[in-house]
């Protein structure tokens, strides 16, 4: 048996010290790289990182209705007039600076909604994916923009894909109500940009209601560190400024008054008649 040469195990530690560091240079270049794109995607939405081509015909790939609970209906439906971008929404685990948020608003007109499921149209961009967990969120209304958060359900591992299509079940335990009144929503996905890049909520040319927000805390990508119109302010695809979703929930009945029942007389007792009779006749 061969004894190994001390020097030569020296060696080759150090060979394999070298090779690991240029396969981290290389990723942290490659990383870099796909950051500067986003940083630019930011400023000017027609570059590749954002123009993602998962639009045919101006449809989508795929609009499967996700089978849904027997009570579950669609209940508000934007999986229309897609556009030819996906705007970042993601919390990275290796790259917090990048962490973004996009919502759209909607609104609850009468009956009161139990929301079970979101689908939402959607792509992975600088990667293939796939997103390790979903994020929802619901937001109040504050002058046209989120306000306070009224829900949320983190890391969300019930979901499916088809296509663009992104179907995200929410807890079955503690499904959300949601009363008639005007209501913000974000879509989240927990990504890892090492392996699977970044995931993008799919831009909508028709508007509803008020368009859609965004903002990147940290100032990453150079706009927007608070929440701010997507498309108007933070210049991102202009010429769709809302998102393609729908949502699914059970309709709860609309309470009704219950009528105050009448309260019944209570009868005044009548006097019973008193019977008189004559004193009995003595014997004689």
């Amino acid at each position: 048996m061969k004894k190994q040469n001390p020097l030569s195990t020296k060696a080759d530690v150090v060979r394999s010290t070298l090779y690991l560091l240029l396969l981290l240079s290389a990723f942290v270049i490659r990383l870099a790289l796909g950051q500067q794109n986003a940083t630019d995607s930011a400023i000017d939405p027609t570059k590749s990182s954002f123009a993602v081509g998962h639009v045919t015909n101006g449809s989508p790939e795929a609009q499967p209705s996700p089978v849904a609970a027997a009570t579950a209906v669609v209940v508000w439906d934007q999986y229309n007039n897609v556009g030819t971008a996906v705007t970042l929404s993601a919390t990275f685990t290796d790259a917090p600076a990048m962490n973004s948020d996009l919502v759209d608003d909607f609104v609850v007109q009468s009956n009161p909604w139990l929301v079970q499921r979101i689908v939402v149209d959607g792509a992975y961009f600088n990667g293939t994916g796939p997103a390790n967990s979903f994020n929802v969120f619901f937001y109040s209304d504050d002058g046209g923009f989120p306000g306070t958060v009224l829900y949320e359900s983190t890391n969300i591992v019930d979901w499916t894909q088809n296509g663009s299509t992104f179907t995200i079940n929410l807890p079955s335990c503690c499904f959300p109500t949601l009363y008639p009144g005007k209501y913000w929503i974000e879509i989240r996905a927990n990504m890892t940009a090492m392996c699977c890049g970044e995931w993008g909520w799919t831009d909508r040319t028709v508007t509803e209601l008020d368009p859609a927000v965004w903002r990147n805390p940290s100032g990453f990508f150079g706009a927007c560190t608070s929440w701010s119109r997507r498309a108007a302010t933070c210049g991102l695809d202009p010429s769709a400024p809302d998102q393609v979703y729908r949502i699914y929930a059970n309709l709860a009945p609309t309470p009704t008054a219950t009528p105050t029942p009448t309260p019944r007389r209570t009868p005044t007792p009548r006097p019973r008649p008193m019977h008189l009779h004559p004193p009995p006749t003595p014997a004689r």
